[in-house]
């Protein structure tokens, strides 16, 4: 009779909802639960250790353990990004970036020791951190086709500062150079503080570089930003390049991202991606955040990869139209 194999089946089905009932609970008991650095590449006070320190104290209390940022800059976040592949892949260790480390190496080196690709998985998005041209007021220039002409007026004494050699702002200055006709070498320095010193002091026209090292010039009228690489609350007004006429820079705005090793499990990217996008929308973080020229931004991981991907494109792109070959 049929019914004669009903308790059988009913103790079978039984045990396979228990099983399935078991599964997260177990994932859940291995998550793991010891303190958690976060790598950022940089020295304390840049953007990305700012913004990995507002972050941080925030998942500390959304994950319930202890999250500690540990600088290790150098060789504009190599360093931080090795040790980042070198890890083990149990959620101990995280990564803050910002785009020149897992976008633009990548493009200029011909070993950086890492590929974003392969060796890390993106958690999600932190923040976006525009980049900006500023003129020095004896340009005049408020817009785009009026710095062209007075650089076209004024060829000796026409030049564009970028806070670092091989960098986006470097290629971002050599495309608007060339998009204005202008005969113009970008100007490396090391750092965005000496070329701002010498733009406020007229030694040289204009600038690329992070908001944050301009806006307050900005502000107070030593300096005018013509443009961003992303239109920004935080300076309403200012078009972006391709709103200026410059599609090629549509998508190269930089942005802070959050990364693990390529073998954390899906359970824990889900689990960081959770915390981080809750604790980058607290009313304290967001203030905070914008109070250091950044803009808060949330996302999954998946749209972090794709995020991650157009920026490589669009930065590839740069760097094959200047001709520079990696070194």
């Amino acid at each position: 009779m049929p019914h004669l194999h009903t308790p059988a089946l009913t103790r079978r089905h039984c045990l396979q909802a228990a099983l399935l009932l078991a599964f997260p609970l177990a994932a859940a008991a291995q998550a793991y639960n010891g303190p958690i650095r976060i790598l950022v590449g940089y020295p304390p006070g840049g953007p990305a250790d700012t913004a990995a320190r507002i972050v941080a104290e925030k998942l500390a209390t959304q994950l319930g353990q202890p999250v500690l940022v540990d600088n290790k800059p150098g060789a504009g976040g190599q360093i931080a990004a090795q040790a980042l592949k070198a890890a083990p892949a149990d959620g101990s260790v995280l990564f803050l970036s910002n785009t020149h480390t897992v976008a633009m190496v990548p493009l200029t080196m011909k070993a950086p020791g890492f590929v974003p690709a392969t060796d890390f998985r993106p958690v999600g998005a932190v923040a976006n951190f525009e980049l900006a041209l500023a003129v020095h007021p004896k340009t005049g220039a408020t817009t785009l086709a009026e710095l062209g002409a007075w650089f076209t007026a004024r060829r000796g004494d026409a030049s564009i500062g970028v806070p670092a050699p091989a960098s986006a702002p470097e290629f971002i200055a050599a495309e608007v150079a060339r998009h204005l006709k202008a005969d113009i070498v970008p100007v490396a320095y090391r750092g965005a503080t000496p070329m701002v010193t010498d733009l406020l002091a007229g030694q040289i026209s204009a600038g690329v570089s992070g908001i944050s090292d301009f806006l307050q010039h900005q502000k107070a009228g030593r300096l005018r930003i013509l443009a961003v690489s992303r239109a920004t609350p935080l300076l309403p007004g200012v078009p972006s390049f391709a709103q200026a006429g410059l599609a090629s820079l549509d998508a190269t705005s930089d942005f802070l991202g959050l990364y693990a090793p390529a073998g954390l499990s899906d359970a824990a990217v889900a689990r960081y991606n959770t915390a981080v996008n809750q604790a980058v929308a607290m009313p304290e973080v967001v203030a905070k955040l914008q109070a250091s020229a950044m803009t808060p931004a949330t996302g999954t991981p998946a749209e972090q990869a794709q995020r991650l991907g157009q920026v490589s494109k669009a930065l590839a792109a740069l760097v094959a139209q200047s001709g520079f070959v990696p070194q």
